[in-house]
């Protein structure tokens, strides 16, 4: 209980935090003109952070680094059963993913703490979740080493591996502007 109350008070804290990023580079004027609407909420960095290794675990327990998987977009989505706007978010999430070919945008879902795959499994088939795949993070281990402090979180992972942005907290995935932004950043 103490772990989601601080959890809770730190998700709390970071979402008032996101006005103090921005955006700076070359392209910087050109990027502000694809950030409006739902897009608003994401946080997109000064400089792009190297990311190291997403290992998760499949569905079959096998460990897998999301990084090795030659996509070219990476969005990672922490979640976990019990949270609500991780529910809510989820449906439009797995419409953006059928947007895109998996090696323009391939969107990732990891269900960080204690999520029991059976739960994930019949999470997926109650909400017809089709067009995502589901990976675990058990300890939480992958959530904490990105500094995911609230749930759910996406993260954008550009094809050189860097963290360009982050979300803390649930969107409507299928809004114009979002799919608008992920169709003009893939090829």
């Amino acid at each position: 209980m103490r772990f989601i109350i601080i959890l809770l008070v730190y998700a709390h804290l970071f979402s008032f935090a996101n006005p103090s990023f921005a955006i700076s580079s070359k392209n910087d004027s050109y990027l502000r003109t694809l950030i409006n609407g739902e897009m608003e909420k994401f946080v997109f960095h000064k400089d792009p952070k190297p990311v190291e290794n997403l290992l998760v675990f499949s569905e079959s327990g096998k460990e897998v680094d999301l990084l090795n998987l030659g996509n070219k977009f990476m969005l990672i989505n922490f979640w976990a059963t019990w949270c609500a706007p991780c529910v809510k978010e989820m449906p439009s999430l797995d419409q953006l993913q059928s947007l895109f070919e998996e090696n323009d945008l391939k969107i990732f879902t990891v269900a960080t703490g204690r999520n029991n795959q059976n739960k994930i499994t019949s999470f997926f088939k109650k909400y017809s979740i089709k067009d995502l795949e589901n990976f675990r993070d058990p300890k939480g281990e992958l959530a904490i080493s990105l500094g995911v402090f609230g749930l759910p979180a996406s993260i954008l992972i550009s094809p050189k591996g860097n963290e360009i942005a982050r979300l803390i907290g649930p969107i409507d995935w299928v809004q114009s502007d979002v799919v608008n932004f992920f169709k003009t950043i893939t090829p």
